[in-house]
């Protein structure tokens, strides 16, 4: 059986005929899917547009990627990489030529117990239910995710430059939390982590959950952050 399933979609809308705004009034649909067994490593990198990750029970890295621009042109440009390495997967997003334009929103189903390292310039990031290591960077954007049980040597790793972060975790979790921002609120409905001020405008704050076995550490430069337990 191929390990590697491709399925391309081209849709070239008018604007006329386009909900988007200028900027997205053409598309195209890129699905690919990859066997990567039970718990591998992936690695998204996107320039611009959303990341959304979620973890379902199958041994495959599901990738759905819809690419925009505002013209044909633009959109050629912009270009989707998806591919086995060792360990996991790679998806990317980069452009050809010096002006780059146009971006991807992406909408990617991993393996339950995957590990992630997720990077996104100028878009949001949203992950939930995958049970591995798991670090996020954006330049631009917020960080969302519910992860469920933080514990054993789990690593989770979140830093925005402008967005805001949002954390929910199973509250038997054992993790050792350390959060700060540089301007911006912490706020937290887990008792054992405290906050303090930091100059004026920033906080920091850190505890431990449990047994503190994992780590947790939540940065950004501007914005919020906020832990909560789920249910």
């Amino acid at each position: 059986m191929r390990d590697v399933r491709s399925i391309l979609f081209i849709t070239l809308a008018a604007l006329g005929g386009c909900a988007g705004s200028f900027g997205e009034r053409y598309h195209e649909t890129v699905h690919q899917a990859i066997a990567a067994g039970e718990a591998p490593l992936v690695h998204v990198d996107n320039v611009a547009g959303t990341v959304r990750v979620e973890g379902w029970r199958r041994p495959v890295v599901d990738v759905v990627a819809i690419k925009y621009g505002s013209d044909e042109q633009e959109l050629r440009k912009v270009e989707i990489t998806v591919r086995r390495q060792t360990g996991g997967v790679y998806v990317a997003t980069s452009y050809a030529g010096a002006t780059n334009g146009g971006g991807v929103r992406y909408r990617i189903s991993v393996p339950m117990s995957a590990s992630l390292h997720v990077g996104n310039v100028a878009g949001s990031v949203e992950i939930e239910n995958v049970g591995g290591d798991v670090t996020v960077d954006t330049q631009a954007g917020a960080i969302t995710a519910d992860l469920g049980s933080v514990t054993g040597n789990r690593s989770i790793d979140f830093n925005a430059t402008t967005g805001a972060i949002r954390l929910t975790i199973a509250p038997q979790s054992d993790a050792s939390v350390e959060a700060s921002s540089t301007v911006g609120a912490f706020s937290s409905d887990l008792s054992q982590i405290l906050q303090s001020r930091e100059n004026l405008v920033g906080v920091r704050a850190a505890g431990k959950i449990g047994m503190g076995s994992a780590r947790i550490r939540l940065t950004t430069t501007t914005g919020a952050i906020a832990l909560r337990a789920g249910s």
